[in-house]
Protein backbone atom coordinates (compact mmCIF):
# COMPACT_ATOMS: atom_id res chain seq x y z
CA UNK A 1 0.00 0.00 0.00
CA UNK A 2 1.24 3.48 -0.82
CA UNK A 3 -0.78 5.60 1.59
CA UNK A 4 -2.02 5.92 5.15
CA UNK A 5 -4.56 8.29 6.70
CA UNK A 6 -3.38 10.79 9.32
CA UNK A 7 -5.87 13.30 10.71
CA UNK A 8 -4.99 16.99 10.81
CA UNK A 9 -5.72 17.09 14.57
CA UNK A 10 -3.13 14.36 15.30
CA UNK A 11 -1.13 16.65 17.58
CA UNK A 12 -4.25 17.67 19.50
CA UNK A 13 -4.88 14.10 20.65
CA UNK A 14 -4.42 13.75 24.41
CA UNK A 15 -2.08 10.76 24.08
CA UNK A 16 0.17 12.64 21.65
CA UNK A 17 0.21 15.65 23.97
CA UNK A 18 1.13 13.39 26.88
CA UNK A 19 3.96 11.79 24.88
CA UNK A 20 5.37 15.16 23.79
CA UNK A 21 5.55 16.37 27.40
CA UNK A 22 7.62 13.35 28.44
CA UNK A 23 11.31 12.53 27.88
CA UNK A 24 12.31 12.64 24.17
CA UNK A 25 8.67 13.49 23.46
CA UNK A 26 9.09 14.94 19.96
CA UNK A 27 11.31 12.03 18.89
CA UNK A 28 8.74 9.52 20.14
CA UNK A 29 5.93 11.27 18.27
CA UNK A 30 8.07 11.11 15.14
CA UNK A 31 8.64 7.40 15.84
CA UNK A 32 4.87 6.89 16.11
CA UNK A 33 4.20 8.49 12.72
CA UNK A 34 7.03 6.46 11.18
CA UNK A 35 5.57 3.25 12.66
CA UNK A 36 2.23 4.01 10.99
CA UNK A 37 3.96 4.61 7.65
CA UNK A 38 6.04 1.43 7.99
CA UNK A 39 2.94 -0.62 8.83
CA UNK A 40 1.30 0.78 5.70
CA UNK A 41 4.26 -0.42 3.61
CA UNK A 42 3.97 -3.90 5.14
CA UNK A 43 0.32 -4.15 4.04
CA UNK A 44 -0.58 -6.66 6.77
CA UNK A 45 -3.44 -4.99 8.58
CA UNK A 46 -1.25 -2.92 10.89
CA UNK A 47 1.22 -5.71 11.73
CA UNK A 48 4.90 -4.89 11.29
CA UNK A 49 6.25 -7.92 9.40
CA UNK A 50 9.36 -8.30 7.25
CA UNK A 51 7.94 -11.52 5.79
CA UNK A 52 5.25 -14.04 6.66
CA UNK A 53 7.18 -15.50 9.60
CA UNK A 54 9.60 -12.70 10.48
CA UNK A 55 8.26 -9.77 12.53
CA UNK A 56 9.94 -6.42 13.07
CA UNK A 57 11.90 -5.95 16.30
CA UNK A 58 13.15 -2.87 18.11
CA UNK A 59 16.54 -3.50 16.49
CA UNK A 60 14.97 -3.75 13.02
CA UNK A 61 13.06 -0.51 13.52
CA UNK A 62 16.19 1.22 14.81
CA UNK A 63 18.09 0.29 11.66
CA UNK A 64 15.27 1.22 9.28
CA UNK A 65 14.20 4.47 10.95
CA UNK A 66 17.66 5.69 12.05
CA UNK A 67 16.55 6.09 15.68
CA UNK A 68 18.65 4.69 18.57
CA UNK A 69 17.41 1.27 19.68
CA UNK A 70 17.05 2.43 23.29
CA UNK A 71 14.71 5.21 22.15
CA UNK A 72 12.74 2.80 19.95
CA UNK A 73 12.37 0.41 22.91
CA UNK A 74 11.28 3.30 25.15
CA UNK A 75 8.69 4.34 22.57
CA UNK A 76 7.33 0.83 22.07
CA UNK A 77 6.90 0.37 25.82
CA UNK A 78 5.11 3.72 26.10
CA UNK A 79 2.86 3.04 23.07
CA UNK A 80 1.92 -0.33 24.55
CA UNK A 81 1.06 1.26 27.93
CA UNK A 82 -1.09 3.86 26.15
CA UNK A 83 -2.81 1.05 24.16
CA UNK A 84 -1.62 2.48 20.83
CA UNK A 85 0.05 -0.80 19.83
CA UNK A 86 -0.19 -4.48 20.69
CA UNK A 87 3.18 -6.04 21.37
CA UNK A 88 3.70 -9.74 21.86
CA UNK A 89 5.54 -11.77 19.24
CA UNK A 90 4.42 -9.19 16.68
CA UNK A 91 4.19 -5.40 16.90
CA UNK A 92 0.75 -4.37 15.65
CA UNK A 93 -0.84 -0.90 15.36
CA UNK A 94 -4.17 -0.91 17.17
CA UNK A 95 -7.33 0.31 15.42
CA UNK A 96 -5.52 0.07 12.08
CA UNK A 97 -8.70 0.90 10.16
CA UNK A 98 -8.29 4.52 11.29
CA UNK A 99 -5.09 4.73 9.27
CA UNK A 100 -5.69 2.53 6.22
CA UNK A 101 -8.83 0.92 4.75
CA UNK A 102 -7.16 -2.07 3.14
CA UNK A 103 -10.35 -4.05 2.83
CA UNK A 104 -11.95 -1.37 0.66
CA UNK A 105 -9.06 -1.57 -1.80
CA UNK A 106 -9.23 -5.37 -1.81
CA UNK A 107 -12.98 -5.42 -2.36
CA UNK A 108 -12.71 -2.88 -5.19
CA UNK A 109 -9.91 -4.86 -6.81
CA UNK A 110 -11.94 -8.08 -6.65
CA UNK A 111 -15.08 -6.41 -8.00
CA UNK A 112 -13.14 -5.07 -10.97
CA UNK A 113 -11.56 -8.45 -11.59
CA UNK A 114 -14.88 -10.30 -11.42
CA UNK A 115 -16.50 -7.78 -13.73
CA UNK A 116 -13.72 -8.27 -16.27
CA UNK A 117 -13.99 -12.03 -15.89
CA UNK A 118 -17.76 -12.02 -16.51
CA UNK A 119 -17.20 -9.91 -19.60
CA UNK A 120 -14.54 -12.29 -20.93
CA UNK A 121 -16.54 -15.42 -20.23
CA UNK A 122 -19.67 -14.27 -22.03
CA UNK A 123 -20.14 -16.62 -24.94
CA UNK A 124 -20.65 -15.46 -28.52
CA UNK A 125 -24.07 -14.21 -29.37
CA UNK A 126 -26.49 -16.88 -30.63
CA UNK A 127 -27.31 -16.27 -34.25
CA UNK A 128 -31.02 -16.12 -34.97
CA UNK A 129 -32.13 -18.27 -37.92
CA UNK A 130 -32.74 -16.25 -41.04
CA UNK A 131 -35.69 -17.05 -43.25
CA UNK A 132 -34.85 -18.19 -46.78
CA UNK A 133 -37.17 -15.51 -48.06
CA UNK A 134 -35.70 -12.87 -45.85
CA UNK A 135 -33.80 -10.04 -47.45
CA UNK A 136 -31.90 -9.23 -44.24
CA UNK A 137 -28.15 -9.12 -44.59
CA UNK A 138 -26.09 -11.85 -42.84
CA UNK A 139 -24.99 -11.22 -39.27
CA UNK A 140 -21.70 -9.37 -38.94
CA UNK A 141 -20.60 -12.04 -36.42
CA UNK A 142 -19.86 -14.47 -39.25
CA UNK A 143 -17.54 -12.19 -41.20
CA UNK A 144 -13.76 -12.72 -40.90
CA UNK A 145 -13.28 -9.04 -40.13
CA UNK A 146 -15.66 -9.18 -37.17
CA UNK A 147 -14.13 -12.39 -35.82
CA UNK A 148 -10.76 -10.68 -35.90
CA UNK A 149 -12.22 -7.69 -34.05
CA UNK A 150 -13.77 -9.98 -31.42
CA UNK A 151 -10.45 -11.73 -30.88
CA UNK A 152 -8.73 -8.38 -30.48
CA UNK A 153 -11.30 -7.20 -27.92
CA UNK A 154 -11.06 -10.46 -25.96
CA UNK A 155 -7.27 -10.25 -25.94
CA UNK A 156 -7.36 -6.63 -24.76
CA UNK A 157 -9.87 -7.49 -22.03
CA UNK A 158 -7.71 -10.35 -20.81
CA UNK A 159 -4.55 -8.25 -20.61
CA UNK A 160 -6.44 -5.50 -18.80
CA UNK A 161 -7.66 -8.06 -16.26
CA UNK A 162 -4.11 -9.33 -15.72
CA UNK A 163 -2.84 -5.77 -15.29
CA UNK A 164 -5.55 -5.22 -12.69
CA UNK A 165 -4.31 -8.27 -10.77
CA UNK A 166 -0.74 -6.94 -10.93
CA UNK A 167 -1.64 -3.38 -9.94
CA UNK A 168 0.37 -1.77 -7.13
CA UNK A 169 3.15 -4.35 -7.43
CA UNK A 170 6.48 -4.22 -9.33
CA UNK A 171 4.97 -6.72 -11.77
CA UNK A 172 2.71 -3.99 -13.15
CA UNK A 173 5.77 -2.64 -15.02
CA UNK A 174 5.56 -5.50 -17.52
CA UNK A 175 5.30 -4.24 -21.11
CA UNK A 176 2.24 -4.76 -23.28
CA UNK A 177 4.35 -6.78 -25.74
CA UNK A 178 5.57 -9.14 -23.01
CA UNK A 179 2.06 -9.54 -21.63
CA UNK A 180 0.65 -10.35 -25.05
CA UNK A 181 3.41 -12.89 -25.67
CA UNK A 182 2.74 -14.62 -22.34
CA UNK A 183 -0.96 -14.86 -23.12
CA UNK A 184 -0.30 -16.46 -26.51
CA UNK A 185 2.28 -18.84 -25.05
CA UNK A 186 0.39 -19.99 -21.94
CA UNK A 187 -3.25 -19.05 -22.52
CA UNK A 188 -5.37 -16.48 -20.66
CA UNK A 189 -6.47 -18.83 -17.86
CA UNK A 190 -2.97 -19.92 -16.93
CA UNK A 191 -1.66 -16.38 -17.16
CA UNK A 192 -4.42 -14.98 -14.92
CA UNK A 193 -3.79 -17.59 -12.24
CA UNK A 194 -0.02 -17.12 -12.35
CA UNK A 195 -0.43 -13.32 -12.22
CA UNK A 196 -2.67 -13.55 -9.17
CA UNK A 197 -0.32 -15.92 -7.34
CA UNK A 198 2.64 -13.70 -8.25
CA UNK A 199 0.93 -10.53 -6.99
CA UNK A 200 -0.17 -12.14 -3.72
CA UNK A 201 3.32 -13.61 -3.20
CA UNK A 202 4.89 -10.17 -3.62
CA UNK A 203 2.42 -8.61 -1.17
CA UNK A 204 3.49 -11.19 1.42
CA UNK A 205 7.27 -11.24 0.91
CA UNK A 206 8.07 -7.93 -0.85
CA UNK A 207 10.96 -9.49 -2.76
CA UNK A 208 12.71 -7.48 -5.47
CA UNK A 209 11.53 -8.29 -9.01
CA UNK A 210 13.72 -6.80 -11.73
CA UNK A 211 12.30 -8.70 -14.73
CA UNK A 212 8.49 -8.97 -14.45
CA UNK A 213 8.14 -10.68 -17.83
CA UNK A 214 10.70 -13.37 -17.10
CA UNK A 215 9.34 -13.87 -13.60
CA UNK A 216 5.78 -14.40 -14.87
CA UNK A 217 6.94 -16.67 -17.69
CA UNK A 218 8.81 -18.92 -15.25
CA UNK A 219 5.81 -18.97 -12.93
CA UNK A 220 3.45 -19.92 -15.78
CA UNK A 221 5.74 -22.81 -16.74
CA UNK A 222 6.32 -24.14 -13.21
CA UNK A 223 3.24 -22.94 -11.37
CA UNK A 224 2.76 -24.54 -7.96
CA UNK A 225 -0.09 -23.12 -5.88
CA UNK A 226 1.23 -22.24 -2.38
CA UNK A 227 -0.59 -23.65 0.65
CA UNK A 228 -1.39 -20.15 1.88
CA UNK A 229 -2.90 -18.97 -1.41
CA UNK A 230 -6.59 -18.13 -1.46
CA UNK A 231 -8.53 -17.51 -4.72
CA UNK A 232 -9.91 -14.01 -5.30
CA UNK A 233 -13.46 -15.06 -4.42
CA UNK A 234 -12.32 -16.37 -1.05
CA UNK A 235 -10.25 -13.25 -0.42
CA UNK A 236 -13.30 -11.14 -1.16
CA UNK A 237 -15.34 -13.10 1.40
CA UNK A 238 -12.57 -12.62 3.94
CA UNK A 239 -12.43 -8.91 3.20
CA UNK A 240 -16.19 -8.62 3.70
CA UNK A 241 -15.94 -10.47 7.00
CA UNK A 242 -13.08 -8.21 8.10
CA UNK A 243 -15.16 -5.18 7.17
CA UNK A 244 -18.10 -6.42 9.24
CA UNK A 245 -15.86 -7.07 12.25
CA UNK A 246 -14.22 -3.68 11.91
CA UNK A 247 -17.59 -1.96 11.70
CA UNK A 248 -18.45 -3.57 15.03
CA UNK A 249 -15.07 -2.52 16.43
CA UNK A 250 -15.56 1.02 15.15
CA UNK A 251 -18.95 1.24 16.85
CA UNK A 252 -17.31 0.04 20.06
CA UNK A 253 -14.49 2.55 19.63
CA UNK A 254 -16.95 5.41 19.17
CA UNK A 255 -18.79 4.36 22.31
CA UNK A 256 -15.49 4.09 24.20
CA UNK A 257 -14.37 7.55 23.05
CA UNK A 258 -17.69 9.02 24.11
CA UNK A 259 -17.36 7.38 27.53
CA UNK A 260 -13.78 8.71 27.82
CA UNK A 261 -14.92 12.24 26.96
CA UNK A 262 -17.64 12.06 29.61
CA UNK A 263 -15.16 10.71 32.16
CA UNK A 264 -12.58 13.39 31.28
CA UNK A 265 -15.17 16.10 31.78
CA UNK A 266 -16.21 14.63 35.13
CA UNK A 267 -12.55 14.31 36.14
CA UNK A 268 -11.89 17.97 35.31
CA UNK A 269 -14.96 19.03 37.27
CA UNK A 270 -13.78 17.02 40.27
CA UNK A 271 -10.32 18.59 40.04
CA UNK A 272 -11.80 22.08 39.98
CA UNK A 273 -13.86 21.28 43.08
CA UNK A 274 -10.76 20.34 45.13
CA UNK A 275 -8.98 22.77 47.38
CA UNK A 276 -5.42 23.86 46.65
CA UNK A 277 -4.04 21.68 49.43
CA UNK A 278 -5.88 18.61 48.11
CA UNK A 279 -4.52 19.23 44.63
CA UNK A 280 -0.99 19.58 46.02
CA UNK A 281 -1.34 16.23 47.79
CA UNK A 282 -2.30 14.42 44.59
CA UNK A 283 0.49 16.18 42.64
CA UNK A 284 3.00 15.01 45.26
CA UNK A 285 1.81 11.40 44.88
CA UNK A 286 2.11 11.69 41.08
CA UNK A 287 5.70 13.02 41.31
CA UNK A 288 6.68 10.27 43.77
CA UNK A 289 5.52 7.58 41.29
CA UNK A 290 7.51 9.04 38.40
CA UNK A 291 10.68 7.08 37.50
CA UNK A 292 13.63 7.97 39.74
CA UNK A 293 16.10 10.33 38.11
CA UNK A 294 13.60 11.46 35.48
CA UNK A 295 12.22 14.98 35.38
CA UNK A 296 8.44 15.05 35.59
CA UNK A 297 6.98 17.89 33.47
CA UNK A 298 4.30 19.81 35.35
CA UNK A 299 1.71 19.19 32.63
CA UNK A 300 2.21 15.44 32.93
CA UNK A 301 2.17 15.64 36.73
CA UNK A 302 -1.18 17.44 36.66
CA UNK A 303 -2.69 14.87 34.29
CA UNK A 304 -1.53 12.02 36.54
CA UNK A 305 -2.72 13.88 39.64
CA UNK A 306 -6.19 14.28 38.14
CA UNK A 307 -6.27 10.54 37.51
CA UNK A 308 -5.23 9.87 41.11
CA UNK A 309 -7.96 12.15 42.41
CA UNK A 310 -10.53 10.44 40.20
CA UNK A 311 -9.42 6.98 41.34
CA UNK A 312 -9.60 8.06 44.97
CA UNK A 313 -13.14 9.39 44.48
CA UNK A 314 -14.16 6.11 42.78
CA UNK A 315 -12.78 4.07 45.65
CA UNK A 316 -14.44 6.23 48.28
CA UNK A 317 -17.70 6.04 46.36
CA UNK A 318 -17.60 2.23 46.40
CA UNK A 319 -16.79 2.00 50.11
Amino acid sequence: MEWVKVKCDLFDHRKIKLIRKGPKGDTLVLLWVMLIAEAGKCGRGGALMISENKPYTAETLSLLLAIPESVVEQGLELFARLEMIERDAIIRIRNWRKYQSEEKLEVRREKDRLRQQRHREKGPEVLQPVSRDSHASPSRDVTPENRTEKNRVEKTTTTEGVRLLLSQTPLSNISAQELGGLMQRHGPGRLRQAADVAAETWRRDRVEIRNPGGYLNTLCETLVIPDWYAPPEERQKRAQEIRRRQEVQTAGLVAQQLAEEIENKARDQLWQSLSDSERDQFCTVARDEYPVGTHAPEGVVQILAKMKAWEARQVSGCS
